[in-house]
């Protein structure tokens, strides 16, 4: 596709200065750049994604040369578009992520822009110390992002926002020089250029704005951020220039590094949960709870926490809160924290004290650690839970942060409530109570062009409302697209003085031009809250694509960027920090290739930018079950492969269509298989691009189980006659483990036989695992249903199926239904679990233990079953997660995508791997092969190991 001039010209005067950094102006990071965690779709006219401060300059230096202007965008959380323009979006998140330093002695750690919030409080941790502003978000949120919007979160009363931790910042200006944002002393001359012109007029300004000021900022924690002015001016006549950076939202300066203030950890924590009929009695109650000084409050409305009770949290909440607790239709969660226990608890106290003034369901004060995880991941789960919504009813994020003084908040909630009634939404409320800070998600359907036209009324409302109660629509997630509402909260004078400000540091609306204000004399206005083309406006187009539906459902709330490499979700974004590499950005492209057939408009190029992002999906299916709105990539994937005959249908895909069965037949003759296999390596790399395949078990799956004492047992067979079927079993031989790891089941055969168990097996089954990830679509179901019939005549003899291969427990359980719940396979450690009082003594050893990424992330009770096992067995056992071993199927077999395969396992699996040695058990195959391929080391599966304990003991 040929670029428009302003782009061509840009990235060669990008070129020209040397950039180092990717260039990105194809469709793909386009397009995946066009959205955030907003109703809007924006589509910029390319990315760039900087390595360094030479990189930011390069890039600002030749935006400005060809007049294209240039955004700055972080984590991509943003809710109300704050980075979404159609210039030039600058990325610092891929590759300015770094640590640059950290004194103890000052408490000062300087970072670059792309560090994650949950990265830098992961690294402080061990040292003793946390950077306060709690965001929900932290996973994924950037901290040049936390800067650009001025986040706080929980616990903000006490622990302030981020600007309160700025102490100063490394920027690139619109002039393309570099300079540190700091304190200004009140006779100290700044540097020439833009500063000097900025401190000169905060001089000469301020002191005459002074009353001006006081009556427009409202008294309250969220204060009118995005060029502070109650706060850019000390007493002494100091210039804290970094108020005016933060909450700027990329209107002034690009940051390069930031210095950041922060704290000792508290020793210890405490909480107490507080029900209450209703959620407006609960907000009544707040006031008085101030009183007790707790460290936050946050509260739940019934609606929140009844989608609660299908998240992980509630198992663990359940039994604490009771049924009386638990049917409360509001909640307020107050914490305390504390240098010592006593400390805590004597707040607890208080604050129980302060509770029971009011109507309450109940208190409990705990200082559990699981319960407090439990609560606060509750908490921070509201954000996904809302955005699942119901059926095509979505939460939508455009009044969410609205806060007030938190005196005003029964008030200002009650009349909250009256506007969505008024529209006949339904909603869900949560927040920061302890500071008036509302998050309202109303459920709404983005495609029907009546819900489109309730924005414009509805923010206005809000906006009239917020501010009679003393408070302001943006509380805590800034303004971005909501800018129009400046004026009207600032007055006309206040925001002359904004745009002057703008104007020495921007003079042409370089950076993010249309947010906040823009500068003086020039024609371009702040774009309206209804200029902006929203996003439900092309799904609609889209919106027959049943198959594809999940792709419209990703809202971007983004926590497919997780910063952490043990967590499962996404492991080619993790290798590779591209967010065209993830689920997110996968869902976007197969919305713009829906898009495209559907308008006829470069059908061509939608399709492969589409298929070059599905290159990369390993189909682990960790965002199945851990994006919160359940996007199902490798379901889509195998759709689009299916219909888009040109991107499969090679040699290896025809190979790959009938290696199941083959390789069932092969392992008949497993010394002639492997012989073949040698034999043919050249063969099956240059020809089928497959290398390193496994070898097929010398001694067979046969041999292997009748030394076990396990018999044979065919789908239909009957039982053997002497079978008490209350003390039998059968083991699901499927086709991983019955070719090439037989000693798994055998070692299976002889833990259950050891328990009382009589054990029959299977011969190797089919599943059409890699039928459907290559995209195989009508012989995966022809599989399916052989399989599902054989599961039938086997569950019809009443005995137990049990199945050990992780990838094959997740493809029973999410794509074989059962007519009824008991015809299920179950999975190894959900049975040994339920019947471990049957499990004789070990030895007393203990070992370390990595769970398969897909069974952990759809099944996080997997560690904890097999932690219970051990302990009865008289076997220690400490589980750890580690993300994906790089794997997946044939994936890492894939000549074309081995390096990337050794990459994500050196992400977290190596030093596992290193620091476990013999001790340490996998129960995927695909992990036990990757660690034996990348590290020489050959682990075990978990019944491996408690077969030979149980032996020795």
């Amino acid at each position: 596709m040929t670029q428009p001039p302003a782009t061509a010209a840009f990235l060669r005067a990008l070129s020209d200065r040397g950039f180092s950094g990717q260039m990105r102006p194809g469709r793909a990071a386009r397009v995946v750049n066009a959205t955030d965690n907003s109703i809007y779709y924006r589509e910029p006219a390319c990315v760039v994604e900087p390595r360094s401060k030479r990189d930011i300059q390069a890039a600002v230096t030749a935006a400005a040369g060809v007049g294209l202007s240039l955004t700055p965008r972080g984590g991509g959380t943003g809710t109300n578009g704050q980075s979404l323009a159609e210039g030039v979006i600058l990325d610092t998140s891929r590759f300015m992520n770094h640590i640059v330093s950290f004194d103890t002695a000052t408490c000062v750690v300087r970072v670059q822009p792309g560090v994650v919030l949950d990265q830098l409080n992961a690294y402080l941790k061990p040292l003793g110390f946390f950077f306060p502003p709690a965001v929900s978000t932290g996973s994924r949120a950037t901290l040049g992002g936390m800067v650009a919007t001025d986040a706080s979160g929980k616990g903000s009363r006490k622990l302030g926002r981020t600007s309160d931790y700025l102490l100063s910042a490394e920027v690139v200006l619109a002039d393309g020089s570099i300079a540190e944002i700091s304190d200004l002393a009140p006779k100290a001359d700044a540097p020439p250029g833009p500063f000097r012109d900025v401190a000169n007029l905060l001089r000469s300004a301020l002191p005459q704005y002074t009353r001006e000021i006081a009556h427009v900022f409202p008294v309250m924690n969220r204060g009118l951020t995005g060029y502070n002015l109650d706060e850019v001016r000390g007493p002494d006549g100091t210039l804290h220039l970094t108020k005016l950076l933060a909450g700027s939202e990329g209107t002034l300066a690009i940051t390069t590094e930031l210095s950041l203030k922060v704290a000792p950890l508290p020793k210890c924590t405490g909480m107490a949960i507080i029900g209450y009929p209703d959620t407006l009695t609960a907000l009544r109650a707040v006031p008085g709870l101030l009183d007790a000084e707790p460290q936050a409050i946050e509260f739940l409305d019934d609606m929140t926490v009844k989608l609660g009770k299908s998240t992980p949290s509630w198992p663990v909440l359940k039994p604490v809160l009771g049924e009386t607790l638990a049917s409360s239709g509001g909640y307020l969660f107050a914490e305390a924290t504390g240098q010592n226990f006593e400390e805590v608890d004597r707040k607890l106290v208080d604050i129980e004290h302060a509770a029971r003034q009011g109507q309450v369901y109940g208190v409990i004060a705990t200082r559990d650690p699981r319960t407090m995880d439990a609560l606060n991941g509750l908490r921070k789960d509201a954000v996904g839970l809302m955005g699942k919504g119901k059926g095509n009813l979505k939460g939508t994020a455009f009044v969410e942060d609205a806060a007030v003084p938190p005196q005003n908040l029964v008030a200002f909630v009650s009349k909250f409530r009256d506007i969505l009634d008024e529209h006949q939404l339904d909603y869900g409320m949560y927040g920061h109570a302890d500071v008036g800070c509302v998050h309202v998600r109303p459920l709404m359907d983005m495609r029907l062009p009546e819900h489109r036209a309730k924005i414009r009324p509805i923010s206005d409302a809000v906006a009239r409302l917020a501010q009679e109660q003393g408070g302001l629509i943006w509380g805590e997630h800034g303004k971005g697209v909501r800018g129009e509402y400046v004026e009207h909260y600032f007055g006309p004078a206040l925001f002359r003085l904004l745009r002057q400000i703008k104007t020495a540091f921007d003079p042409t609306n370089l950076f993010n031009p249309g947010k906040l204000v823009t500068a003086v004399d020039s024609s371009l206005q702040v774009a309206p809250i209804d200029s902006v083309p929203i996003r439900g406006a092309r799904d609609q187009v889209i919106s027959a694509y049943s198959a594809y539906a999940k792709a419209s459902d990703c809202n971007g709330n983004g926590l497919c960027f997780h910063w952490d490499t043990a967590q499962e979700m996404c492991p080619s974004y993790k290798v590779t920090r591209d967010r065209v590499q993830s689920p997110k950005g996968r869902a976007a492209l197969f919305r713009d290739w829906l898009h495209a057939r559907e308008t006829d408009t470069q059908v061509k190029d939608a399709e492969v930018a589409l298929a070059q992002s599905l290159e990369t999906c390993l189909s682990c299916k960790a965002c199945t079950s851990q994006c919160p709105v359940q996007v199902d990539i490798p379901t889509m994937k195998a759709q689009f492969l299916a219909e888009a005959q040109g991107h499969r249908h090679g040699l290896r895909d025809r190979l790959i269509r009938r290696m199941e069965p083959l390789t069932i037949l092969a392992a008949r003759a497993p010394l002639l298989a492997n012989l073949s296999l040698l034999l043919g390596r050249g063969v099956m790399s240059e020809v089928f691009k497959l290398v390193d395949l496994p070898s097929f078990d010398r001694t067979g799956l046969d041999k292997r189980m009748r030394i076990a004492g396990s018999q044979l047992l065919r789908p239909g067979q009957k039982l053997p006659a002497h079978i008490d079927k209350g003390r039998a079993v059968i083991l699901l031989c499927d086709s991983f483990l019955g070719p090439f790891d037989p000693a798994v089941l055998a070692a299976a055969a002889r833990v259950l036989t050891r328990m009382g168990f009589t054990v029959l097996h299977t011969p190797i089954l089919r599943n059409g695992k890699a039928l459907q990830v290559r995209g195989y679509l009508d012989d995966f179901d022809r599989t399916k249903a052989q399989a599902m019939t054989a599961l039938g005549r086997l569950s019809a003899t009443g005995l137990p199926l049990i199945s050990l291969e992780p990838a094959v427990n997740m493809l029973y359980r999410h794509d074989f239904p059962a007519h009824h719940a008991d015809q299920k396979p179950v999975s190894i450690d959900t049975f040994l679990a339920s019947h471990k009082q049957n499990l004789p003594l070990g030895s007393g050893m203990g070992f370390q233990m990595i769970g398969h990424c897909t069974e952990t992330s759809a099944d996080p009770g997997n560690l904890n079953r097999w932690e219970i096992i051990f302990a009865a067995a008289g076997l220690s056992l400490e589980t750890r997660r580690a993300g994906c071993c790089g794997m997946a199927g044939l994936f890492g077999h894939e000549a074309e995508h081995r390096e990337m395969s050794r990459e994500i396992f050196n992400l977290s699996w190596a030093e596992r791997v290193a620091e476990g040695q013999e001790k340490l058990l996998a129960t995927g195959f695909s992990c036990r092969s990757q660690a034996k391929r990348f590290a020489g080391v050959a682990l075990q599966h978990p019944v491996q190991a408690l077969d030979e304990a149980l032996h020795i003991g």
